[in-house]
């Protein structure tokens, strides 16, 4: 039976490390302050309430510092030195309303010295590391390299959208469909869907763009996971050049895409490449994308539909 801390008494040995591992996820990812979860991000949206004298025990505190701030993957792949500062500001304020608890000294004096130091407008920008763990050990990671502005050079393809996130949790909860699978990813952006099929034992997969600067972040991302490097390939792919799709994708089992959908000037011409790279209905293709516009993606949907009449 796990023991019970004997510092905090409010929780075992394995809750305090599903906490730890839950704070790490989040932090390596970037996960904004106002979405942050101080408790097992699995249940988030559940009735569990934050249990903040685990927060605030000594043992968490250590292992906040150890295992997360000043853990190898965070040295070599740091966040951005304001996120952290926010990170540790938030945490300190919650161990603080409880008074019987005293802060970590190493992690006040870091604190002080990295917010001294660190610019903290939000209109900063610059490049940042973030890193996505695909199983609970932690062990199978993506790093990505990721502009911190939502805009930069003239692209929105610089930085990981949510539908990316919701299509690589799919592939990691279904790997199945994906595993021996040659793969194309439509407008792959940073690259965590493309790169999560490679994780999780796609064949090969092509992750395909047409900005020169995603481009080029795209091939410094594959460099940075040289565990699947040998199965990602990068290619410039102008929709509108259906020979170029259909040349590119000829190998293809697994179509890819995600927020592609977003624009519906470009959405006709999404579907026309779709039709070029989907030839037989032994093809499939998995497409996400946020509802910003109900009558976009409708468009979307009916144009689809031509697809589905002309493998039929």
């Amino acid at each position: 039976m796990d023991q019970q801390c004997v510092i905090c008494k409010s929780a075992t040995y394995f809750e305090h490390d599903m906490l730890i591992r839950s704070i790490r996820k989040q932090f390596w990812q970037m996960v904004p302050m106002r979405l942050f979860v101080w408790g097992n991000w699995e249940t988030a949206g559940t009735e569990q309430e934050e249990n903040i004298e685990l927060l605030a025990c000594t043992r968490i505190q250590g292992d906040v510092m150890k295992t997360i701030i000043f853990h190898e993957n965070t040295i070599a792949h740091s966040p951005s030195n304001r996120y952290i500062v926010l990170f540790l500001k938030n945490y300190i304020a919650k161990i603080e309303t409880i008074p019987e608890y005293e802060l970590d000294d190493e992690m006040v004096e870091f604190y002080i010295s990295l917010a001294a130091t660190t610019k903290m407008s939000f209109l900063e920008g610059g490049l940042c590391y973030k890193t996505y763990t695909l199983d609970k050990e932690q062990y199978t990671r993506i790093v990505l390299q990721e502009e911190q502005l939502t805009i930069s050079q003239g692209t929105t393809g610089l930085q990981t959208w949510e539908a990316s996130l919701y299509l690589s949790d799919f592939f990691v909860e279904h790997p199945d469909i994906i595993r021996g699978q040659n793969v194309i990813e439509l407008g792959s952006g940073c690259g965590l869907a493309g790169f999560t099929c490679a994780a999780m034992g796609a064949a090969s997969i092509l992750c395909t763009d047409i900005n020169s600067n995603v481009l080029r972040m795209l091939r410094k991302n594959k460099d940075l996971n040289p565990a699947f490097k040998d199965r990602v390939q990068i290619a410039d792919m102008d929709w509108e050049d259906t020979q170029e799709c259909a040349r590119l994708a000829k190998d293809a089992n697994v179509v890819i895409g995600a927020d592609i959908t977003y624009d519906p000037t470009i959405v006709p011409v999404l579907v026309e490449a779709l039709k070029t790279i989907v030839v037989s209905s032994q093809q499939v293709a998995y497409i996400t994308a946020p509802l910003r516009n109900v009558e976009t993606f409708e468009l979307f949907l009916q144009l689809v539909v031509v697809i589905a009449v002309f493998l039929s």
